[in-house]
């Protein structure tokens, strides 16, 4: 029997069943989780190697969680009830995985942010039916990084992930290793998957394909912190090294501490900076990943908050204000890591030819304005008034995402697009060469949504945002990149691995019930 991965002991009296919809009301664990005389621990997912022969086994699994006083939620996990293990392997590992869906409907596993061919990414091209396994053989040779791995099965992905199929693939090297950065597991080198739920009346998690979910995505008012609802975690003094996932569908994190307590960012998707990047604040879109590095020697206690952001339909409570989603009590032994002044060598980027091959991609929602409206006439541009929440506009916001009709498979399916072409299984949308820097560009067509554009396959270097250099955080190993308010982002590319036409790589947003209804593109390297 596998071992249980987390252990959630979650004991929540603050959850109250609420009256819209079938819904619990958004907005009641804000103060009340605060004075809840029991917190939960954090939990720390348990750490798999390869074996001795290079082999990883994974198992997708139906299970149940305890989020809710007395209710049971029903969920998927790997190997264990909900989410799933933290994958460890070195650069020049070869790692044979074995990936089992127990499951009763077909899934993918996508290794989110590693440089594989085609063949071994886990798109939509790659299903694993019930009962069987797939077993691609991962070659790693790329620095060390803080990646993860979840469905990718065309068009249930958001689904799959709501439900808990996601978890940490942790790349170690040498180099990073001589830096002297904290590395005890979960006591001070803490894994961080963020995500925001939304449960029905019978303790199931919520999810819809209507309306406002292909316009804005997936809309949650609770917060899971690795499975958790604010959590503590007793961590070592000294320098705490947080690795952040953004595992939310759509939500983004504005990520700051509490008492104005400054971080360094010393990591990004693909890798770590060239030297550490001090903020006070930091922006996490979906699908995002950053490592940064806290002071904790003196031994008092914090909270990592998430800060109100402009992302449409974002700023219902408990998030219109701030919102400490967890705390750290640094009260077990000094750690031993340190804040190194330089971190790894990145590469320049390269000076591209005059005829290096550009790839631009235009985002695109065919039901745009069906869909602004609805939100402009439950009054979504006047929820907030005098700083306060507009309780009316709230709750008729939150009738559009919680009660609005699903939508007919047919309309789901067509309803977003990159450049004006709608994701299908059976088309390839373009071809790039192997082996060569490319120059690729996102932007938006006439939406000015949130779009956090992942690329399968590749690390890349972010040229420009919005036409400016990008923020010193921003200036490493990336595999997402957010366009938003009709903005740009130009970045340089280069694939070291085939892709085939019957296994493509994926070019997508990340808001996965954008990627669920057409906004994503199939494209080979050859």
């Amino acid at each position: 029997m596998p071992s249980v991965l987390f252990r959630p002991n979650i004991n929540r009296r603050a959850f109250l069943a609420g009256t819209a919809g079938t819904l619990v009301l958004p907005g009641l664990l804000t103060g009340m989780a605060r004075a809840a005389t029991e917190r939960p621990s954090l939990p720390i997912p348990r750490q798999l190697f390869p074996d001795s022969q290079g082999n990883i086994s994974l198992r997708t699994v139906a299970g149940e969680m305890s989020f809710i006083d007395g209710l049971k939620t029903p969920t998927y996990g790997i190997n264990g009830p909900y989410l799933g293990p933290a994958i460890r392997v070195r650069r020049g590992d070869t790692v044979a995985m074995n990936v089992r869906n127990e499951l009763d409907e077909p899934i993918t596993m996508h290794w989110h942010g590693l440089k594989i061919p085609g063949k071994d990414d886990g798109g939509p091209a790659e299903p694993i039916h019930p009962g069987a396994s797939w077993e691609p053989r991962l070659n790693i040779d790329q620095p060390a990084a803080t990646c993860w791995f979840h469905p990718h099965y065309y068009p249930t992905t958001a689904e799959q992930v709501i439900k808990g199929l996601a978890g940490l693939f942790v790349i170690d090297d040498d180099e990073a290793d001589a830096l002297g950065l904290p590395s005890e597991w979960g006591v001070d080198d803490i894994p961080i998957i963020l995500q925001d739920r939304r449960f029905n009346k019978d303790g199931s998690f919520f999810h819809r394909f209507n309306m406002a979910a292909i316009t804005v995505g997936y809309v949650g008012d609770t917060m899971l912190v690795n499975g958790s609802v604010y959590p503590q975690a007793r961590t070592a003094k000294g320098w705490l090294r947080l690795r952040i996932l953004n595992g939310s569908n759509a939500r983004s994190y504005k990520l700051a501490l509490s008492g104005g307590k400054s971080f360094f960012v010393v990591g990004s998707d693909g890798g770590l900076l060239s030297e550490p990047v001090e903020l006070k604040d930091l922006m996490v879109n979906a699908g995002e990943r950053y490592e940064l590095l806290v002071d904790a020697r003196d031994g008092n206690a914090f909270d990592l908050m998430t800060l109100p952001v402009d992302q449409m339909a974002m700023n219902l409570p408990p998030f219109d204000k701030a919102l400490a989603v967890m705390t750290f009590r640094p009260e077990d032994k000094d750690g031993k890591g340190r804040l190194p002044d330089s971190l790894v060598s990145l590469p320049s980027l390269a000076d591209l030819p005059a005829d290096a091959k550009t790839q631009k991609l235009v985002f695109g929602m065919n039901m745009d304005k069906e869909g602004m409206g609805i939100f402009m006439k439950a009054g979504l541009p006047k929820l907030m008034e005098n700083g306060e929440i507009n309780g009316e506009i709230a709750a008729a916001v939150t009738r559009l995402l919680v009660d609005g009709p699903k939508l007919p498979k047919d309309v789901q399916l067509s309803a977003n697009t990159i450049n004006g072409k709608s994701f299908a299984l059976d088309q390839v949308n373009f071809d790039v060469a192997m082996n060569r820097e490319q120059r690729w560009i996102f932007s938006e067509g006439t939406d000015a949504m949130e779009h956090p554009v992942h690329v399968h396959g590749c690390q890349y270097r972010i040229v420009s945002v919005n036409g400016k250099a990008p923020p010193a955080y921003m200036a490493g190993w990336k595999d997402t990149a957010s366009i938003s308010k009709g903005g740009t982002v130009e970045m340089q590319v280069r694939f070291d691995y085939p892709a085939t036409r019957d296994r493509p790589y994926m070019a997508h947003c990340h808001i996965l019930e954008h990627e669920d209804s057409g906004m994503m593109a199939a494209f080979t390297v050859s």
